[in-house]
């Protein structure tokens, strides 16, 4: 992977992805943001250059390597005002085939601890990228990996946001819904086969149905009888039952 910063706010470049969005992103299909608004907020965001081409399967070591690297997490926070690191993404749905990139959100009880964690992440070989993607509120930190290994975001946010629940419901969804799961991963395969994509376009087209995916996610968390653990779930799906 080429690890030079990626910048998307070239004005004219911005200006002509919108119009070629305008014609295929309607009103609402970004949830509560607005389709300005997104690329506003993503003509903001830096990132190594990514390769859009999705890998043909899922790695079943992707779980394995979560563990390791929350293990490290765990050590190097140690002390610090933890509340959760989860597992969320693509590779954490198992079955879904995706890019050898593993997203992690370590939420604090405050935003001001997560605010602080610049340091604590660069001593496991970090690099801070700034504001991630997910939502302004949360920062984003590669550890890119070598020749083709695993590389490593972690998202850092407040453990109260809401968008930390949605991300965790729509990786539950998913992985206790086969027929969800597939149109996921259908769209992913479409968006990374059109010609020069660019991180934006394949972005704002992919949260059209994630935002639509997310709504049937958080019904399903709400309708859940209070007994029933969504892990119970998890683990049939991914054969620990």
């Amino acid at each position: 992977m080429n690890t030079e910063t990626t910048r998307l706010g070239d004005p004219l470049r911005l200006a002509r992805t919108l119009r070629r969005l305008q014609a295929q992103v309607q009103p609402g299909d970004l949830g509560t943001e607005s389709l300005e608004q997104f690329v506003r907020r993503y003509s903001r965001v830096r990132a190594p250059a990514l390769d859009l081409q999705l890998e043909s399967r899922y790695d079943p070591s992707w779980p394995e390597h979560f563990e390791h690297e929350k293990r490290r997490l765990q050590a190097a926070l140690a002390g610090a005002d933890l509340a959760a690191i989860e597992h969320i993404g693509s590779t954490a749905v198992p079955g879904l085939a995706s890019k050898n990139i593993l997203d992690i959100a370590v939420a604090m009880h405050t935003a001001s601890a997560a605010d602080g964690l610049t340091r604590a992440l660069a001593s496991l070989g970090y690099v801070a990228h700034g504001e991630s993607p997910i939502a302004a509120e949360f920062s984003w930190h590669w550890r890119v990996g070598q020749e083709g290994g695993t590389t490593f975001v972690v998202h850092t946010c407040a453990a109260a946001h809401p968008r930390l629940a949605e991300l965790t419901n729509f990786r539950d969804f998913l992985r206790a819904f086969p027929e969800e799961r597939q149109a996921y991963v259908a769209l992913k395969r479409a968006l990374a086969e059109v010609p020069h994509p660019s991180w934006l376009e394949y972005s704002a087209l992919k949260k059209v149905l994630v935002v639509q995916i997310t709504a049937r996610a958080n019904a399903w968390r709400t309708a859940l009888p209070s007994a029933t653990a969504p892990d119970s779930v998890i683990a049939a799906e991914c054969g620990l039952a």
